[in-house]
């Protein structure tokens, strides 16, 4: 995947699709694989709204049950599915408790039900049917557990990801079959023709050249920044979004078996603790916010929300210090009549402005490839085109043919043996990368130095941020730190370190 940026002002396109995240990456797929000439850019990098800072799940959302979100459920448990197979290298089953304590919000007769509920929507996508515990056991499986008014618990399934790393998958999948994808390209105009969007004006920051770019249709996917790019585009019906701020903490590994869903005592709101890549979250937030998507940060209270949350179920107990670091995003969810968060829609809206721009927002990451899927069929039937959808079937980029299992268990060892690599190592590769893994590694043939971690202790090496370089469009800190890799989010230290003193290469 290259940064090609001059074939963007050359001819004319089908589709153009502003932003990068992963709404957009989706449609990109979509849209090309139905044999479309597409266009993507995003004014930064790729996925890094919120794309990039969610709870790292591929789930069908038990807490929705609450709310009767029967078939946002149903959708998202068979969509994880479809995740689990097409992306294996970055969608792995993740095992959940749910404990049960004494004036709950949730009794436990209601976690039951709805677990059993939640088994009965998956159907055949079940991952492993749920399983209630007594007092004893869970207390025994589950150490972490204060056990004060602890009266069992039940183990479900959901699924794992790793959501900057899957987004930029899709992407490459789509700049494979044809898409012509640019990060740092902001639109900054929209050029009509009697009446109708016919172009974008385009700001390239690294070069800083204007140029237009022409296409048939143009689709708003830049989820907090929908309504401002229909602003642009002069529909001042909006706003259509009622965002709401996620704020999740990264603190060291505290050797969890599973994720724990809990209700916060403060709000009986809903939020996770989740081991992920060696380290542990904790979050999510999810408080209304107003102001401009620029202005998002992580503040004391969000930070003493969480951390009450923890201390409250689990031991030991977590403090300031013990952070590692921390993110926050804006999920872009529609506006309704209600103003409780929790409450407000996951379900996605597709709207047209009166000079034809075409929008969509809200949704949640798990059914992305759905809605690009219903995205993709409002924009064939208005161009003529009426080859159906091909990406339930569609293996992305990374993921190899072979059983993922078996695949792991030879590349492991065939890596390990021609780059002399440990094992851990190697393991980490496959699991970022897939079947890309021997590209990365290919680069320790020119430069033994790059087999290097870049961080000790941690399995990232050097030869990933040449493998970014080149094939990744990864331009600044942020895109190696945040989004190629992970290392930004638990060593926020490096982000400050002068570019020549990590890159390496």
């Amino acid at each position: 995947m290259k940064r090609h940026v001059k074939p963007l002002g050359e001819g004319a396109f089908d589709l153009l699709i502003l932003g990068g995240g992963i709404t957009g990456a989706g449609v990109a797929l979509d849209a090309v694989l139905r044999g479309m000439k597409v266009a993507l850019i995003d004014k930064g990098d790729f996925a890094s709204g919120t794309s990039s800072v969610s709870s790292k799940l591929v789930h069908g959302g038990l807490r929705y049950l609450e709310h009767a979100a029967f078939h946002l459920v149903y959708e998202a448990l068979h969509e994880r599915r479809l995740l689990l197979r097409n992306a294996p290298h970055l969608v792995y089953p993740l095992k959940f408790a749910i404990p049960f304590y004494e004036g709950s919000r949730v009794p436990p007769w209601k976690w039951r039900a709805g677990l059993t509920l939640y088994d009965f929507l998956a159907g055949r996508s079940n991952l492993r049917r749920n399983r209630v515990l007594s007092e004893r056991d869970a207390a025994r499986a589950f150490p972490w557990l204060k056990t004060v008014g602890l009266h069992g618990g039940a183990v479900y399934f959901d699924a794992q990801m790793d959501d900057a790393r899957l987004c930029l998958d899709v992407l490459q999948t789509a700049a494979r079959c044809g898409a012509c994808v640019i990060n740092y390209a902001e639109a900054l105009a929209f050029e009509q023709q009697n009446g109708r969007i016919a172009g974008v004006r385009v700001l390239d920051h690294l070069s800083g050249e204007e140029f237009s770019v022409r296409a048939r249709q143009v689709l708003n996917a830049t989820g907090p920044w929908v309504d401002t790019v229909c602003r642009l585009a002069g529909d001042d019906s909006g706003p259509h979004l009622r965002p709401t701020k996620g704020v999740h903490l990264v603190v060291p590994d505290r050797g969890l078996t599973a994720a724990f869903l809990l209700l916060h005592p403060a709000d009986g709101r809903v939020f996770f603790v989740i081991p992920w890549m060696g380290k542990t979250l904790i979050g999510t937030t999810d408080t209304l916010y107003d102001d401009r998507p620029e202005t998002l940060a992580v503040t004391a209270e969000d930070t003493e929300y969480l951390l009450a949350g923890h201390n409250h179920h689990l031991q030991p107990a977590l403090a300031a210090k013990d952070i590692l670091g921390s993110f926050a995003g804006l999920r872009p969810l529609i506006r309704t009549e209600r103003n409780e968060p929790s409450s407000l829609s996951r379900e996605f809206r597709v709207f047209w402005s009166p000079s034809g721009l075409l929008s969509v927002a809200g949704g949640k990451y798990t059914t992305y490839r759905r809605m690009a899927e219903t995205v993709t069929d409002m924009i064939a039937r208005r161009l003529g085109r009426r080859r159906p959808g091909q990406t339930k079937g569609k293996r992305l980029d990374g993921a190899p043919e072979a059983c993922w299992e078996e695949f792991l268990r030879n590349e492991t060892a065939s890596l390990c043996a021609k780059h002399r690599l440990e094992g851990r190592v190697v393991v980490h590769l496959l699991q970022r990368y897939g079947r890309r893994a021997a590209d990365v590694a290919a680069y320790l043939k020119g430069n033994r130095a790059l087999a290097r971690p870049i961080i000790p202790g941690e399995p990232d090496i050097l030869a990933e941020f040449v493998y970014h370089r080149e094939e990744e469009m990864a331009v600044f800190p942020a895109d190696y730190l945040l989004r190629r890799t992970r290392l930004g989010l638990f060593h926020p230290e490096m982000l400050q370190k002068p570019f020549a003193t990590w890159e390496g290469s």
